[in-house]
């Protein structure tokens, strides 16, 4: 159940109760450097996501940038060919962080909670068991804030009500989290597309 949030005055933001995360959800690991982070998801076979893998779904190298974008599930094409956002979504999304915020493909990381492919969906197991991955992977980033697409990846985090927090941006640690609708649903759904570009103006200031 959602408790009180508290008002950041100084910046203007709320930020999330530790009530609204659930704990369970992050694992405790040791940070290790991004190669080794790499080669960790290569060499895993923890789930089932492991056999339909022929990339690790991870960006080729760390970048010192403000914005990480976290989705879901990555597409076949970028499982094909090794490459983040190679797909028509992909490209609408980059096309869009350079309009709106006038991002470049470098300008941002990109990271997936599910660092293989795989055809099926929402397991929990293959969650649990990729999440010390993204947690890492977050700690060595540092970034200044993490925009996170679609209800699954925010609560897949650990986080509840993403109804309720669409689109608000709150301080959890050392960095600031908002979550917006996912490429898919947006697809399906075009009417949203303007909530969504809302939702990116607010990071300006971030940025």
């Amino acid at each position: 159940m959602i408790r009180e949030l508290h008002y950041l005055k100084a910046m203007g933001y709320d930020f999330i109760d530790e009530n609204l995360k659930d704990e369970n959800l992050k694992n405790d690991f040791s940070v290790k450097n991004f190669k080794d982070l790499q080669n960790s998801v290569k060499n895993c076979t923890l789930c089932h996501f492991s056999k339909t893998r022929r990339h690790v779904l991870m960006e080729k190298e760390q970048k010192s940038v403000k914005l990480l974008i976290l989705a879901s599930f990555a597409q076949k094409s970028e499982n094909e060919s090794g490459i983040l956002l190679d797909s028509l979504r992909g490209e609408n999304l980059k096309k869009i962080l350079q309009e709106i915020l006038g991002l470049k493909r470098e300008n941002f990381y990109f990271s997936y909670l599910f660092k293989c492919f795989s055809y099926s969906k929402f397991d929990n197991f293959s969650l649990q068991s990729c999440l010390p991955f993204f947690w890492n992977e977050l700690k060595l980033v540092k970034p200044k804030i993490v925009l996170c697409l679609g209800e699954y990846a925010f609560e897949g985090l650990g986080f509840k009500n993403f109804n309720a927090l669409r689109g608000e941006i709150f301080a959890y640690e050392d960095f600031f989290i908002m979550p917006s609708f996912e490429l898919e649903f947006i697809e399906k759904n075009p009417s949203y597309k303007k909530d969504f570009i809302d939702d990116l103006k607010k990071l300006k200031g971030f940025l």
